[in-house]
C-alpha cells in the first residue's frame, strides 16, 4: 500500500523545484538533482514531460541505498493537473521496480521504505487509483519473478483463480486446456507446448470483465504467456536464457491490467486471455520445416523454434476474434530480440493496424507516464514470411526489421479486426528488475475504449 506521512522521516528529502528558483540559479536543467545538506533539490519547468520525469525516476530509485522522504506535492504543483496521477504512477512503479523484491533468500533482505508525502485529501482521487495500479503491478512482478520450478502452467493458472476470487465474481475465469485446444484445433500452441511436461500443458486462460455499466463494443487484451523459453530445437545460446523464466510477462501483465479494472469497477466491457505454454526440447518438440495448421485454418512453416511466442498468440488472436467477439485486440509479448536493436530499453514497441487509434493509444501512455514509439506495420515485410511454397505463411523471415516481421506476423492472423500489437522485450526488465511495463497504458485504454 501507499505509505503517506510517517511519526518518523528519514533523514534525507527529496524535492522538486521550480527551474528559476533561487536555489538553482540556473546551475541544473531540468531533471538534474543535487544535494544541498540534508536535501536532494531536482529542478523542473513548469509543465514538464511527465514520461521524462517518470523515466528518470527509474534512475533515481535505483541509486538510492538508504530511506528517503520524497515530497511528491512538491512535484504535483509544478506539473500539469492532468499529470497527477502520471506523477504518482511515476513514484510507486519505481518504487516497486527496486524496492519490493521477490526473493527465495532464507534470510530475507532488509527493504527500503521510502516516505512518501502526499496531500491526500487534495489528490484523493488520484491516490484510490495509484494504490490498486501499484497493487496490480506487484501482482505480476511476483509473478515475473517466480523461478519456472516455483511457476509453471498448473500454478499460474491457480494463481489467478484465488487472485479473482477476491473480486466476488466481478470476473469470469475460464480456462481451455489441452483436450479443449485439440477439440478446437489450436495447432500452433499446441506445437509449441508439445514437448512439456503435465505441470506446463498448453492452455488458454480467459478472464472477461463486464462491469455494471457494460459497453457495448469489446476489448481483448491478449497476452504471451510462455512459461520458460529455452528456444526449442534452435536452443538459445546460455546468455540469452537467463531471463526466459520472465517469458511470460505479457500475460502476467494482462491479467493484473483486467484486475484493476475490475477492482476499480471500471465501466469496460474487456477480456484478458493468456496463451500459455512452454517452449520445451524433447523427443516431442516440434522442428524446423514442420508445417501447422492455425486455429484460423492457415497453415505455417516453421523455420525457427525460437519464434515461438508468436505462434501461440496466432491462435489465441483467432480465438479472441471469432470465439470471443472482440472488436479490437491488443497483444503484448516479450516478442523479439529485434525490438531492443530498434529502441532499446527505453521506448516499448507500439503497432496499430489503424492509424485513427493514434490519439487513442498515445493520451493512454501520456496518462499513465509510460513511454511508447509507433512502430510501422507495411505490406513488404509481409512478404518477408509469405514467400514459401509448402504452407500459407513461414514463422520468421531474414535478420531484416525483425520485430515488424512479427508484428506482420499477428495481424495476419488478425484481418478483419482492429489489431495493436506491443513489443515489451527490452521494457519487462530494469537493472535487472522485473517491470509490469504497459499495464498502466492498458488500464486507460480499456477506461477509454469506446
Amino acid at each position: 500500500m501507499l505509505k503517506y506521512k510517517t511519526t518518523k522521516e528519514p533523514e534525507i528529502t527529496l524535492k522538486a523545484i521550480s527551474l528559476k528558483d533561487q536555489l538553482n540559479n540556473g546551475k541544473h536543467a531540468c531533471g538534474e538533482y543535487f544535494t544541498k545538506g540534508k536535501m536532494i533539490y531536482w529542478p523542473l519547468k513548469a509543465h514538464a514531460d511527465i514520461i521524462k520525469v517518470n523515466r528518470r525516476l527509474l534512475h533515481f530509485f535505483h541509486q538510492q541505498k538508504q530511506a528517503i522522504s520524497v515530497d511528491i506535492n512538491s512535484f504535483l504543483k509544478l506539473l500539469d493537473t492532468k499529470d497527477a496521477l502520471a506523477c504518482l504512477n511515476g513514484f510507486l512503479s519505481a518504487d516497486i521496480c527496486f524496492n519490493h523484491p521477490y526473493t527465495l533468500k532464507t534470510k530475507k533482505p532488509t527493504r527500503i521504505e521510502h516516505n512518501f508525502i502526499v496531500d491526500a485529501d487534495k489528490y484523493a482521487s488520484a491516490l484510490k487509483v495509484a494504490e490498486v495500479l501499484n497493487e496490480a503491478e506487484i501482482f505480476a512482478t511476483e509473478l515475473m519473478a517466480m523461478p519456472s520450478n516455483y511457476l509453471d502452467a498448473d500454478r499460474f493458472e491457480q494463481i489467478l483463480l484465488n487472485k479473482f476470487k477476491t473480486l466476488k465474481g466481478k470476473v469470469n475465469i475460464n480456462v481451455l486446456h489441452k483436450a479443449d485446444l485439440q477439440n478446437k484445433k489450436m495447432g500452433l500452441i499446441l506445437a509449441v507446448g508439445q514437448a512439456s511436461n503435465k505441470a506446463n500443458e498448453p492452455r488458454i486462460i480467459t478472464a472477461e470483465y463486464h462491469s455494471a455499466h457494460t459497453k457495448a463494443k469489446k476489448l481483448a487484451l491478449i497476452g504471451k504467456g510462455i512459461m520458460f523459453d529455452t528456444g526449442g530445437l534452435n536452443l538459445k545460446p546460455g546468455d540469452h536464457m537467463k531471463e526466459m523464466h520472465m517469458d511470460m510477462s505479457g500475460a502476467a501483465i494482462t491479467f493484473a491490467t483486467i484486475y484493476a479494472l475490475a477492482k476499480l469497477e471500471i465501466p469496460a466491457n474487456v477480456v484478458g486471455v493468456g496463451a500459455i505454454a512452454s517452449n520445451d526440447i524433447g523427443n516431442d518438440a516440434f522442428r524446423v520445416n514442420d508445417v501447422i495448421t492455425s486455429y484460423s485454418g492457415k497453415t505455417v512453416e516453421i523455420l525457427n523454434t525460437d519464434a515461438e511466442g508468436r505462434l501461440i498468440l496466432a491462435d489465441a488472436i483467432t480465438f479472441a476474434h471469432q470465439d470471443l467477439k472482440a472488436d479490437t485486440i491488443m497483444t503484448i509479448a516479450t516478442l523479439t530480440g529485434a525490438i531492443d536493436v530498434a529502441l532499446g530499453n527505453v521506448y516499448s514497441g507500439i503497432w496499430m493496424s489503424n492509424n485513427a487509434q493514434r490519439s487513442w493509444i498515445s493520451n493512454a501512455a501520456q496518462a499513465a507516464g509510460e513511454p511508447i514509439w509507433q512502430m510501422p506495420f507495411h505490406f513488404e515485410y509481409l512478404w518477408n514470411i509469405e514467400k514459401t511454397p509448402i504452407a500459407d505463411i513461414k514463422n520468421i523471415g531474414n535478420r531484416s526489421a525483425g520485430s515488424c516481421t512479427a508484428a506482420e506476423f499477428l495481424k495476419y492472423f488478425a484481418p478483419n479486426a482492429n489489431f495493436i500489437h506491443a513489443d515489451i522485450a527490452s521494457t519487462n526488465v530494469f537493472k535487472d528488475h522485473p517491470r509490469a511495463v504497459l499495464l498502466r497504458t492498458m488500464y486507460f485504454l480499456a477506461k477509454d475504449f469506446k
